[in-house]
């Protein structure tokens, strides 16, 4: 990623956490954001910057802990022990800045509707489809058989108008066989052909996530980690 991609992919998650549109801009700082109405405290780092968003008692509490502390599977359950709700990530954030071109698959059969992710979601353990999060993306790009039964899939919607956030599913019995490299890869180059910048997800524990990413040029620059609190009433 060059510093001009940097800085966009900074501006849109500004903007998402409702911060200053330069706020991640200075590497080694750290922007809070108090918000008492905040059902959940968000800690985000994007090229060595960070932010948290959440209630004043957790912005205190968060003072004593380094960026990288917090970003640690469990450390927002243990700064909000006494609040605390459902935890989510931490899950690890990377960015695609160049058009790939080496398709796993040559010249598969591909779908665009949204019927065929439905029908490949309900192959795949509920887990893959809710990180995934397909069916709420759009611009599919499903792989499917001689037979138009769905293979893999890939999707993104737009974020922030700048970015797009991506999405990927394969059948459990055609994994590690390139038709989700090769759904994600057309997917990816469409949202690069859109002007976005391609942004994908994944939870620090699905090594076969992060993997396949880093495969077709995803570069890891940074990491969220939430969890789910009560706001105040005070």
């Amino acid at each position: 990623m060059d510093a001009h991609q940097i800085d966009i992919i900074r501006l849109a998650w500004s903007r998402e956490l409702g911060l200053p549109d330069r706020a991640l801009d200075s590497p080694g700082t750290r922007h809070v954001r108090v918000d008492e109405t905040a059902n959940r405290i968000r800690f985000v780092t994007i090229a060595g910057a960070s932010a948290l968003v959440g209630p004043a008692w957790a912005a205190e509490r968060a003072e004593e802990w380094s960026d990288d502390e917090l970003a640690r599977s469990g450390a927002l359950s243990a700064l909000a022990k006494d609040h605390a709700g459902r935890s989510g990530g931490p899950t690890e954030l990377a960015w695609a800045a160049d058009f790939g071109t080496d398709i796993a698959v040559e010249e598969p059969l591909v779908s665009h509707d949204l019927a065929h992710v439905l029908e490949l979601q309900n192959l795949c353990p509920p887990d893959d489809v809710a990180e995934a999060g397909l069916a709420d993306k759009g611009a599919w790009f499903t792989v499917v058989d001689d037979a138009h039964r769905p293979l893999s899939s890939a999707g993104y919607t737009e974020w922030q108008g700048i970015v797009a956030d991506m999405g990927a599913l394969t059948a459990p019995g055609a994994r590690r066989r390139g038709f989700g490299a090769t759904a994600t890869l057309l997917a990816t180059n469409d949202a690069l052909d859109a002007g976005l910048i391609p942004q994908w997800r994944a939870h620090r524990d699905n090594v076969a996530s992060r993997r396949l990413a880093s495969t077709l040029g995803y570069e890891e620059l940074g990491t969220s980690v939430s969890i789910e609190v009560a706001p105040s009433t005070v």
